[in-house]
């Protein structure tokens, strides 16, 4: 396979991994949270429930905004060559233009 294609075949997989991995997540989040209300009504009130676990879903909100936003350097290996257009399908060029754009517009938003 050409690198192109074996790096979106990879994507893919890695997308596919991970939205099945947010799924089970989500769902035992929702169970946990359950359980930690029944806990807490038990113990405290309602109101004391509700101000607990929003206030560890917002904290948890947070702290992935903040690891969101943070700028990431790309390393390369020292083998890396690059694909000259002539070596590219025309499928591969819109694919890489198209990477690119998505790119440099993230670089526009984050240049002051």
């Amino acid at each position: 396979m050409f690198g192109i294609e074996r790096k979106v075949a990879e994507t893919a997989q890695k997308a596919a991994l991970f939205s099945a991995s947010a799924i089970l997540a989500m769902i035992g989040a929702g169970f946990l949270t359950a359980a930690a209300w029944i806990v807490m009504t038990e113990l405290q009130s309602e109101l004391f429930a509700a101000t607990v676990i929003g206030l560890i879903y917002l904290g948890l909100a947070l702290i992935g905004a903040a690891f969101a936003s943070r700028s990431r350097k790309h390393s390369y290996p020292a083998n890396h060559k690059g694909h000259t257009p002539n070596d590219l399908s025309p499928m591969q060029l819109v694919a890489v233009s198209f990477i690119q754009g998505l790119e440099q517009g993230a670089r526009a938003k984050r240049a002051p």
